[in-house]
């Protein structure tokens, strides 16, 4: 097992944090896609929902990766948020 580093623990506990805070629905969604490698389609049809609602709540979880690991964010980013 590799040892980590002190900043490597501290994102590795802020990507925790957030993949806890997302709801369950987008939490299942968000690791069966970044940590099982299962494709939209798959993951729309093991939850019975769109790929359009695969989309969505991988969107939700990202968004909410984003607010956990980069609480400031710079400013050109409000332009992307909605």
């Amino acid at each position: 097992m590799t040892k980590l580093t002190i900043k490597e623990r501290r994102l590795l506990r802020k990507a925790e944090q957030a993949v806890r805070l997302m709801a369950p629905l987008d939490r299942e969604i968000f690791i069966g896609y970044r940590v099982d490698d299962a494709s939209y389609n798959e993951l729309a049809r093991r939850h019975a929902i769109s790929v359009e609602d695969v989309e969505a709540a991988l969107c939700r979880g990202l968004a909410i990766l984003a607010d956990v690991m980069e609480p400031d964010p710079p400013p050109w980013w409000r332009f992307w948020r909605r």
